[in-house]
């Protein structure tokens, strides 16, 4: 038997080309992740950083309202306007504070994955699986982070890429 990309002979029992990584016949059908890791690896890096930019826009708006909305426009109210609680200002700023940090978070993973760092594969399924509860555009981030990442045989073609320069 022989690999159909490159020619080289393989064991009639090997899911991957030794030479150049290809899937066999039986990588295929036991549904081996073969170069899935490698082909999607960018756009998922990309993606993630993307996405995460973007959750990080609402959280500085919600922490500067929080800190000027509710802080210092509130004293020029009217007196006979009643202004709200106190503890309204420190939830917005909270929930600013906590979609800024998951945003950062989420660009680290990117970053790490763009750049095939070894701890990247798991921060990025944790953000994947945080991000299927925000419907639609996270759930479709967290279904093909989990799709490319948790296939199987991803976790060692993601180290074979850690090791290899890219």
């Amino acid at each position: 038997m022989f690999c159909t990309s490159c020619g080289s002979p393989i064991a009639p029992e090997q899911a991957v080309c030794s030479k150049c990584g290809s899937p066999t016949s039986v990588g295929l059908m036991y549904g081996g992740a073969g170069r899935r890791v490698a082909d999607h690896l960018q756009l998922l890096g990309i993606l993630h950083i993307v996405y995460s930019a973007l959750i990080c826009i609402p959280g500085i708006i919600a922490i500067v309202v929080g800190k000027v909305f509710f802080g210092w426009i509130f004293q020029f109210m009217p007196q006979h306007q009643i202004p709200p609680p106190p503890f309204m200002a420190m939830i917005v700023v909270f929930v600013g504070w906590v979609m800024l940090i998951r945003g950062v978070v989420g660009i680290v993973a990117g970053v790490g994955l763009l750049q095939r760092a070894p701890w990247a594969r798991i921060l990025a399924l944790i953000m994947g699986f945080l991000s299927l509860l925000s419907f639609p555009f996270g759930t479709a981030l967290g279904v093909y982070t989990i799709w490319v990442l948790l296939a199987a045989g991803a976790e060692q073609e993601y180290e074979r890429l850690c090791l290899q320069p890219h």
